[in-house]
């Protein structure tokens, strides 16, 4: 059995601190219970979150530069659990070292377009894998969610409803490149993707209504999916609450996921009406056995593996996670021209972020 040596860049929260159970909830303790992965080192700019990382491993070789580390560790596998902004030059740069086989990449998998196809080139050319972490292709609930969807659970999909309010919980954490959209929307963007498919053209808003950082703090945006679908999705950091909810709508039933948990509910006759001849139906909850937990890092991280070894595809590679991000930027793209249908491929190749600011509607206030 061939053992992957794996080195991770970024040793902050998703690299090695999130921690809400039992469970590997971060990509450190995933590579841990792999049989088939030893983790060899650690990247980060500051020192004490590296020097903490290395001591909870027994990680010797720690640096600062990821570039030092390439050329003295020589990993086969890169995870790149650093912020956005940064992702594009790490993932060019890892894939261009001979010793990479492979690449993890955290969401969102950078702030533009234009920084995805070079993501997207450099690994094809080097032959490289590359997996963007959108960790709900691989939990448990969202996948039981597919099932139910592809079984005909709800008939034929109408229409995809999703909102999430407070979604980051300091709205300023993270305000220099990234809003909520690329922080906190790329995952709902990512599992339209994954539900209904492309999208052919979409209409949106993303508006700096009252905080005083240079991004959106209320987004909003209607799609239309290639497939006949149809898609609203709604969401602002206005809020003292965090709520959020995803919903597939069909022509009998409705699957629901609030809290990482799923909701099945389906058509039943109802009231008749004997002089009109009307049946009325109404949607009844059917009982959903929930899955057992596993770990989306895990089960991710098993599923690279497998297909370094040729048994399988990534269910998130580049080009997938290229597309939940030009969602995003279509909404940008949109808002830039006074909410018009925007449709796809879109042709706004930079950051929505930093085209916004330059036309003077995001701007940094007084606090």
């Amino acid at each position: 059995m061939k053992k992957y040596r794996v080195a991770l860049i970024g040793t902050g929260r998703v690299g090695y601190q999130f921690s809400f159970g039992d469970l590997p909830d971060n990509h450190a303790d995933a590579v841990g219970q792999s049989k088939q992965c030893e983790l060899v080192a650690g990247v980060n700019r500051g020192r004490d979150k590296l020097e903490a990382f290395g001591k909870r491993y027994h990680i010797e070789a720690l640096y600062h530069d990821y570039r030092q580390m390439l050329e003295a560790v020589k990993p086969d596998i890169c995870i790149i659990a650093t912020h956005p902004e940064l992702h594009c030059d790490m993932v060019a740069g890892c894939a261009a070292v001979p010793s990479t086989r492979a690449i993890i990449c955290e969401k969102p998998m950078a702030l533009s377009l234009d920084e995805c196809d070079r993501m997207i080139d450099a690994c094809d050319s080097a032959s490289v894998l590359l997996q963007i972490n959108h960790n709900r292709r691989w939990s448990p609930v969202w996948t039981l969610g597919l099932k139910l969807f592809n079984d005909g659970a709800i008939g034929i999909l109408n229409h995809v409803y999703c909102y999430m309010d407070g979604g980051k919980p300091a709205p300023w954490w993270r305000s220099e490149n990234e809003g909520p959209l690329l922080h906190d929307f790329t995952h709902y963007f990512d599992l339209m993707d994954m539900y209904v498919g492309e999208v052919d053209w979409l209409c949106g808003m993303a508006e700096q209504r009252r905080r005083p950082w240079a991004v959106e703090d209320f987004s909003a945006a209607f799609m239309k999916f290639k497939n006949g679908a149809t898609g609203v999705i709604c969401g602002a950091e206005l809020t003292e609450y965090s709520d959020s909810a995803f919903e597939l709508r069909g022509t009998t039933g409705i699957i629901r996921f609030i809290q990482e948990r799923v909701e099945l509910f389906q058509t039943e006759p109802d009231v008749y009406e004997p002089d009109s001849g009307f049946q009325w139906s109404s949607l009844k909850p059917r009982e959903v056995a929930q899955p057992d937990p596993t770990s989306s890092y895990v089960t991710a991280l098993a599923e690279l593996i497998a297909a370094l070894e040729g048994q399988g595809q990534l269910r998130s590679d580049g080009r997938v996670g290229r597309r939940s991000l030009e969602m995003v930027m279509a909404i940008y793209q949109s808002q830039r021209q006074g909410n018009q249908p925007v449709r796809f491929p879109i042709s706004m190749g930079e950051s929505g972020v930093a085209g916004l600011r330059r036309a003077g509607q995001f701007v940094e206030k007084p606090e």
